[in-house]
């Protein structure tokens, strides 16, 4: 682990604006990408003067939002907020599927992303490049959601981290609300094969038994970012989120009242973005969902 921490703050360094200088050909080859996936989605973001001015104040800025089992959401938001603002947003994700597979480990480390489950190496992003985003919802809201029956709802039961993370590092709480994301790929209602499971048995992927099939554009979805529908996709960043700074962290109980208070007002946030969409949509992506809910209403 500290080889890794060391390894991540070895990609970026500061200049004398706060900004972060990006170094490294694959830093800049997902910067690179996330612009293609946004002229491919007609990306637009939404409240990025929320965000400036949060970096402008004292506070670190911690991101949270709604998650989708792809890394193009957060490709393209970090190249929006990199082209925005000039600062590199890094990512909390799975240590296991991220940090511990030897042929990824290295790009996962320059394309923004940080193991999860250690909150001393969030807390120190937070500190020396004052943002961070995560996305409270994980595993059972990106990969276990039915997104026909439970389309853009926050999975965070039990997800107390971020609460104990903002109140340790006393930061800035802003919430994406990530409109499009559900329809990137098609969700069959079909389980992936039990027997794939087998081969991974006795790992953390064994918790994602009744993962569905999914599709893209280009057939089944097996490769993160590669050939999802052109749906529209629309990043909406909020005010400010308030909570109660003075909680105790070891307070259990207040944890649990302040993250279902927070939980209750970005479900809120991210209705109000989703019954907007239609404003905001094209005929590509408006086509694009009505051939969904077809295949939806024959059962596939």
């Amino acid at each position: 682990m500290p080889g890794t921490a060391v390894a991540f703050f070895g990609l970026m360094s500061a200049n004398a604006g706060g900004q972060r200088e990006v170094k490294g050909s694959w830093t800049q080859a997902t910067i690179r990408f996330g612009d293609l996936l946004r002229l491919y989605h007609r990306h637009q973001v939404l409240g990025i003067d929320n965000l400036r001015r949060a970096l402008d104040a004292d506070r670190p800025v911690l991101l949270i939002g709604n998650h989708s089992m792809d890394v193009a959401d957060p490709f393209m938001l970090r190249a929006a907020i990199h082209r925005e603002t000039g600062r590199l947003v890094q990512f909390i994700g799975h240590e296991l599927l991220f940090f511990r597979l030897p042929s990824i480990r290295s790009f996962t480390a320059e394309a923004g992303v940080i193991p999860s489950q250690h909150l001393d190496l969030a807390l120190r992003v937070l500190r020396e490049d004052g943002m961070l985003m995560l996305y409270p919802g994980a595993g059972s809201e990106a990969a276990l959601r039915s997104r026909r029956r439970e389309p853009y709802r926050l999975k965070w039961y039990e997800r107390l981290g971020f609460v104990e993370l903002a109140l340790r590092s006393q930061a800035t709480l802003l919430f994406v609300a990530a409109v499009g994301v559900d329809e990137m790929f098609y969700q069959t209602d079909m389980p992936v094969p039990s027997r794939l499971f087998a081969l991974v048995e006795g790992t953390y992927l064994e918790s994602y038994r009744g993962l569905r099939l999914e599709f893209g554009s280009a057939g089944l979805h097996l490769i993160p970012g590669i050939f999802p529908w052109p749906v529209k996709v629309t990043h909406e960043i909020s005010r400010p989120l308030r909570f109660d700074r003075s909680i105790d962290v070891t307070d259990r109980a207040a944890l649990e009242k302040a993250q279902i208070r927070i939980w209750a007002k970005c479900q809120k946030l991210l209705d109000q973005a989703v019954a907007l969409r239609d404003r905001r949509s094209d005929w590509l992506d408006a086509a694009l969902r009505r051939g969904a809910r077809a295949l939806q209403a024959i059962g596939l």
